[in-house]
């Protein structure tokens, strides 16, 4: 597809987009270095605006005042991580440790990665957006341009092009951002690491009309990989929010893990999937759908507080709805046909996450939706909420944060705003950190728009620790990477929540919420070194979360002239094996009254789950074993899911574990243990046998069905509850 703009199309954009004429580019999603979307320095536009006969000794003067001011910077960054290292203690923080401050401009200054579009209101604006807009699709290979390379004539039933997943592990990020207004004519895949937000108070502030697909998702690899159908199993890291559509074809979003759709009103079907590729999602939350809801051959999905207009068929293994209303299926374990079907009515808590408008004046405000109880607001719980139910903060108050090169800046920079007591969001990027973002006030939020990517401190601590005691925090829409260990803080995490030497039982009446946050240990890496103990640390209570996907990578990005070890499994990637990108645990929770609602844990090398705090809640698990251990993981009794021998209550529903031993003849004992308790509640539980060698021999507490020499794949063993009777 031509990334070219003519000079008509230039003129009509320049209204469109951000106010000005976006930077040219070769490809909007080319991979670049760490910290690229930093703004220009205010010293080098001044140097380049005062050309005059001392140009050259200008210029340099400011570069060079530039730099010792990264330096002056970068070293007081580094003094304050030593003194934050020897405070990072169980000391509580109140609000008169907050340090007062200046406020931050209102609308904030927008860096590239983050695109303001408003409605175009001529056909010629229309085409130059979707021209602007195709620009953060995924490459495109179409037909003719694959069979040109080879002897064979294009079989008529291949489609005329497909998307592709060259940009699996790019390092671009994006937030395609949208006043409020009406959005005609326009189509568009959303690509890796791209995110679509509406800035109205509703999702039908910022609607696409007259489309016929409008914002989308198509299966990738449709000429290599299961032709002609491709596959959706990998299209991950991408998401709409905040909008109303009405495409006339229906709304096709045909992906995976860490791929959500929220807030939005689908003004027509819902298509889930994409023919007959295999798909691996996902999560729908907060959302009505005129139209039915098609799952297709989707292994899995959440579907949490949506109003269903007309229902939902298909599906393959495990469906789970949470808290919705309208035409909801029926309960069905799954015992004789069909996906398991778990239906949890009324939901005990619901927290939604953060989102950001703009208002008439066109100045920006972030939004904190209050949580609700099942028990006191059932009517609130139920469905989804697109009224006035949160507290909105003009962000005068909000840092946007912009990545630079240096850790030690990032780090400073950003906790310099919550240390004012600021709340964060965070433009998309890469964000290389010296230490640890320390979270000390209640109810500050750190929103990430368009996959803003965290990478750890390389001495094993987290990206983001939340003090103790620090109630109603929000942890909403990053990336979280693990980075290689140059020394060690044991055990290593990429987030922690309390702290191990103190006892916090949270606050009941204002959880912390963890929302759209994806930890990744390898892949994007070059370096299959990346290490850390768990991804997730959760030591203080009363915590939601809501959409989590903590993976250990079982497939990493190619280094320059390397060969994939695996071309049979895919020509595109390394395929982890033993040894790399290694991390023992996905999360552990030790507090008390956690809700997890839609949680994904992948590969790791030891337990995936250990769940070790009372009153526990999960509803959605989805689980794959590792694919690259050897018979020793069998031989320790590692599981997909463990509740400790103490507890006494914990409930959980809609729990599926996988296995696809790749490398060795693994045999797992059982896939979820449990102490046997009367307090201890757990609904249609599965596991499959997905290919490969070994098996998952029983379900729950060594008892269930498994897979024998004959068995197929891809075909689930189920338990209706823990009694597999």
């Amino acid at each position: 597809m031509d990334d070219d703009i003519d000079s008509s199309d230039d003129i009509q954009l320049s209204s469109l987009i951000n106010g000005r004429r976006a930077s040219p580019r070769t490809h909007p999603n080319e991979d670049i270095p760490d910290g690229n979307n930093s703004t220009k320095p205010l010293e080098l536009e001044i140097s380049s605006a005062a050309v005059v006969d001392g140009k050259v000794v200008v210029k340099k003067r400011k570069r060079r005042y530039h730099r010792l001011v990264k330096i002056f910077m970068a070293l007081v960054a580094a003094l304050l991580i030593i003194v934050a290292k020897g405070v990072m203690t169980s000391r509580e923080v109140s609000s008169k440790d907050i340090i007062m401050s200046e406020d931050e401009p209102n609308p904030p200054d927008l860096p590239d990665s983050i695109k303001l579009f408003y409605p175009p209101k001529t056909q010629q604006e229309i085409d130059a957006l979707n021209v602007e807009l195709n620009k953060y699709s995924d490459p495109v290979v179409t037909r003719d341009e694959f069979f040109s390379k080879t002897t064979l004539p294009p079989p008529s039933n291949y489609p005329e092009f497909t998307y592709t997943s060259d940009l699996h592990f790019t390092s671009a990020r994006t937030a395609l951002v949208f006043a409020p207004g009406v959005y005609e004519g326009l189509n568009f895949e959303v690509g890796y690491y791209t995110s679509v937000l509406g800035l109205g108070e509703k999702p039908t502030d910022v609607t696409f009309l007259n489309c016929d697909k409008g914002p989308h998702v198509d299966a990738v690899n449709k000429f290599t990989t299961r032709p002609p159908h491709g596959s959706a199993l990998d299209t991950f890291w991408r998401s709409v929010e905040n909008i109303a559509t009405a495409p006339r074809q229906g709304m096709k979003w045909a992906a995976s893990q860490a791929a959500p759709l929220r807030r939005v009103h689908v003004q027509s079907d819902l298509l889930l999937f994409d023919g007959d590729s295999w798909a691996s999602g996902g999560v729908l939350a907060n959302a009505i759908v005129d139209g039915k809801i098609d799952f297709g051959g989707q292994q899995q999905y959440l579907i949490r507080n949506v109003d269903l207009k007309q229902g939902a068929v298909n599906g393959a293994w495990n469906l789970v709805f949470v808290g919705c209303i309208g035409e909801t299926p029926q309960e069905n374990s799954g015992m004789k046909s069909g996906p398991s079907i778990s239906v949890e009515s009324s939901p005990r808590l619901r927290i939604e996450k953060p989102f950001i408008t703009m208002n008439g004046s066109g100045e920006f405000e972030l939004r904190v939706p209050y949580p609700t109880f099942g028990q006191s607001h059932l009517s609130d719980v139920l469905g989804p909420q697109f009224d006035s139910s949160e507290e909105v903060r003009n962000f005068t108050r909000v840092k946007l944060g912009v990545p630079d090169f240096d850790p030690a800046i990032n780090y400073w920079t950003l906790q310099k705003a919550l240390d004012e007591g600021k709340d964060l969001v965070l433009s998309p990027g890469h964000y290389r950190l010296a230490a640890s973002l320390e979270v000390k006030f209640p109810n500050q939020v750190i929103l990430g728009l368009g996959y803003a990517t965290l990478k750890a401190p390389e001495d094993g601590s987290p990206c983001i620790l939340v003090h103790p005691k620090v109630p109603g925090v929000r942890i909403a829409g990053l990336m979280l990477e693990a980075s290689v260990l140059r020394s060690s803080n044991t055990p290593s995490t990429l987030l922690q929540w309390g702290m191990p030497s103190q006892n916090d039982p949270g606050d009941s009446k204002n959880p912390g919420l963890l929302s759209d946050v994806f930890a990744r240990v390898g892949g994007a890496s070059n370096d299959r070194d990346v290490s850390t103990d768990v991804m997730i640390q959760l030591y203080s209570g009363n915590i939601f979360g809501d959409n989590l996907w903590l993976w250990r990578a079982d497939h990493v990005k190619l280094r320059g002239g390397e060969a994939p070890n695996f071309p049979a499994i895919s020509p595109y990637y390394h395929q982890t094996v033993m040894g790399e990108c290694p991390v023992k645990t996905g999360m552990i929770v030790t507090g008390n009254d956690i809700t997890m609602v839609g949680l994904a844990i992948e590969h790791t090398t030891e337990d995936q789950l250990v769940w070790s705090g009372e009153n526990g809640y999960v509803a959605f698990y989805q689980c794959e074993l590792p694919y690259d251990v050897d018979e020793s993981y069998g031989e320790k009794s590692f599981v997909g899911y463990r509740v400790g021998s103490n507890i006494k209550s914990h409930e959980a529903l809609g729990i599926g574990v996988y296995s696809n031993f790749r490398d060795y003849d693994v045999n797992v004992t059982t896939a979820i243990i449990h102490p046997e308790s009367d307090g201890i509640s757990m609904k249609n539980l599965f596991t499959v046998y997905l290919d490969n060698q070994g098996a998952i021999k029983t379900v729950v507490n060594f008892k269930g069905p498994g897979p024998t020499s004959v068995s197929e794949r891809g075909i689930p063993f189920r338990c209706s509850d823990s009694s597999c009777s």
